[in-house]
């Protein structure tokens, strides 16, 4: 039913009242059920319809926060595809392909050899863009030839830098290119994916945005290739989960169909959020847990001070437990708490701040959700 719609989606007028009906999950930490839904948008261009493959028989954790991160940009539109959706649909009405990073150390190794045509039909005319592991769909590394794509092997990271959670990086001119609001950073930092990299010695052509900036290799962050006439991105970091760079990720989506670029506004680039990297080691595993537990049953102070710590930790790790504080008595837990959410960028606690906003009772918490709520909100479907 989502694929017809997306085919409506596609036709160019001067405004298109578009309803999208896609997946949206509904936690971070897979405990939530799909829901459908259906939303109403006002666009004044066509429309960029992305598919965010989800493979039968693997787990994702991330698939949810990159429909969010689409989100930002109101000319994008998108669709979760499962096996059976592609099979259907061939792909048709959609212009870029996502392939996520899935949980457990898992890689596609294998696919159907129908699918596999598909995906390289679709990918050699169009693009793809694939966030850490994911990518291994479409290398011609030992352990992938899945699609065998682009000629780029994959490693085992060191001990030391599969521990760094999230790491510093610097953009080249290639990078600058594609982000170019990011031009004269030096340093900045976003959350790294688990342990696979891709190696630097059979890059063959293709190209490097960037580097780690503190690994023990030159370890790239990002790298474009091409199939054919189809652009292809892949990430070794995770945009979607870093707050101030989630607007990468629609970035890339454009830059992967070949269009024009917008600028999002600051209440989503900001690139200076983290000003670290972050090694996750047994001493901040026991911390993240000391931290959680505080979170759940400590007094008042002790719940702030958990909050004001675990934002400047990993913040996405624990996104979904502060999301129900939002319904505690105490007005300082709920204010902290929906502060935090508008730190991140969590836009998935939209319609929990609306139901909190319509039972609350003291005026002038009110108003303070109210504001939080207007920030949140004012990250979403920008042109």
């Amino acid at each position: 039913m989502h694929i017809e719609i997306i085919k409506q989606m596609k036709r160019t007028t001067l405004i298109i009242i578009v309803f999208i009906v896609g997946l949206l999950f509904t936690t971070c930490n897979k405990t939530g059920k799909d829901k459908e839904f259906v939303k109403k948008v006002q666009l004044n261009q066509e429309t960029i319809a992305v598919g965010i493959y989800r493979a039968t028989g693997y787990e994702y954790n991330s698939i949810n926060l990159i429909a969010e991160a689409l989100k930002i940009d109101a000319g994008i539109v998108y669709v979760t595809l499962t096996d059976a959706d592609v099979l259907k649909t061939k792909l048709e009405n959609i212009d870029v392909i996502i392939f996520p990073e899935i949980e457990n150390g898992q890689i596609i190794d294998q696919l159907d050899d129908e699918l596999a045509e598909i995906f390289k039909n679709f990918i050699s005319k169009k693009g793809a863009i694939a966030l850490c592991n994911g990518s291994c769909i479409m290398l011609k590394a030992q352990d992938c030839q899945t699609l065998d794509l682009v000629d780029l092997n994959f490693e085992k990271d060191s001990m030391n830098n599969s521990l760094l959670s999230r790491t510093s990086f610097n953009l080249n001119e290639n990078g600058e290119k594609i982000f170019p609001e990011l031009k004269g950073y030096k340093d900045l930092y976003m959350d790294k994916c688990d342990n696979n990299i891709v190696e630097t010695d059979t890059l063959k052509g293709n190209k490097i945005l960037g580097f780690m900036s503190n690994s023990e290799t030159a370890n790239p962050i990002f790298i474009t290739s091409k199939f054919n006439s189809g652009k292809i991105f892949i990430s070794n970091t995770h945009p979607e989960t870093t707050p101030g760079m989630r607007w990468m990720i629609p970035r890339i989506v454009r830059w992967v169909y070949n269009q024009e670029f917008i600028f999002y506004n600051k209440k989503v680039f900001r690139p200076d959020y983290y000003t670290n990297e972050l090694i996750f080691d047994d001493e901040k595993a026991k911390k993240l847990q000391k931290l959680e537990l505080q979170l759940e049953k400590g007094k008042k102070d002790e719940v702030i001070e958990a909050m004001d710590e675990l934002e400047k930790f990993s913040p996405y790790l624990v996104a979904e437990k502060i999301r129900h504080l939002l319904a505690e008595k105490n007005n300082e837990i709920k204010l902290r708490a929906a502060k935090f959410l508008v730190d991140i960028e969590y836009t998935l606690a939209i319609e929990d701040l609306k139901k909190v906003i319509k039972t609350e009772r003291s005026k002038k918490v009110k108003e303070q959700l109210n504001l939080y709520l207007y920030d949140l909100e004012g990250m979403l479907e920008q042109n």
